[in-house]
């Protein structure tokens, strides 16, 4: 006997996904203060008050250390590209101002054939306060941090 074919659940997960979608937009809407007269206001006050914080610009610091030389480090800037600087001296320190939740990120690499030399470390810095940090060992070391866009 042939086993019938398996139907397909996605539709199901799709119109699921969908109703709850829709069940939070009406919740969020409902408690900005949305009434059902059609007026939209608080809705577009709401949205413009997410899009001035999504796109407010803020300052981050990265830093790395290294008991040893290091072949280059590489940084969000804000730019179209990440910058990178060659041979750079430990400790190496830039500060930038990053906007529209661009994650800050940097990545230390170690100069090659230092086996057993000491760790390569990177930090991110807002307001002062670590928010990111990590440390690579080894020969090819490489100390790479990622955070979360700070939020005022």
């Amino acid at each position: 006997m042939k086993r019938p074919a398996p139907r397909s659940v996605r539709p199901a997960r799709l119109a699921t996904l969908s109703l709850v979608s829709l069940a939070s937009f009406v919740t969020v809407a409902a408690s900005a203060g949305c009434s059902s007269d059609g007026s939209g206001d608080s809705v577009k006050k709401a949205v413009q008050e997410v899009e001035k914080q999504a796109n407010a610009p803020f300052e981050v610091t990265y830093e790395v250390t290294a008991d040893r030389p290091l072949e280059s480090v590489e940084y969000e800037n804000g730019g179209a590209a990440q910058k990178s600087v060659s041979s750079p001296r430990s400790p190496w320190r830039a500060t930038v101002t990053l906007k529209d939740m661009t994650p800050p990120s940097v990545m230390a690499t170690a100069a090659a054939g230092d086996a057993g030399a000491g760790p390569v470390t990177c930090r991110i810095l807002h307001q002062g306060k670590v928010i990111k940090e990590q440390t690579a060992k080894g020969e090819t070391a490489i100390a790479t941090c990622v955070a979360v866009a700070p939020r005022p």
